[in-house]
């Protein structure tokens, strides 16, 4: 298992007052979407996505999200 020590989107998110610069908001879609580009070519499907789901790599800006708990996933 891979640590991850930025913590949750949703805390990002709350941290910034909920409010992201569409520039901001589009790096993170990207990232999201990219993700779920990539489980639906693997034939996987989350079925959780939201953002407490989605992990930074570091503390960093611009830390990598990752997607985790795929407890409710399917083939």
């Amino acid at each position: 298992m891979e640590l991850c020590e930025g913590g949750e989107l949703l805390d990002r998110i709350l941290s910034r007052g909920g409010k992201y610069t569409e520039d901001d908001a589009k790096a993170v879609m990207i990232q999201i979407l990219n993700v779920v580009a990539f489980c639906h070519l693997q034939g996987v499907v989350h079925r959780d996505l939201k953002p407490e789901n989605f992990l930074f790599t570091s503390k960093e800006e611009s830390a990598q999200l990752k997607a985790i708990d795929f407890g409710l996933s399917d083939l």
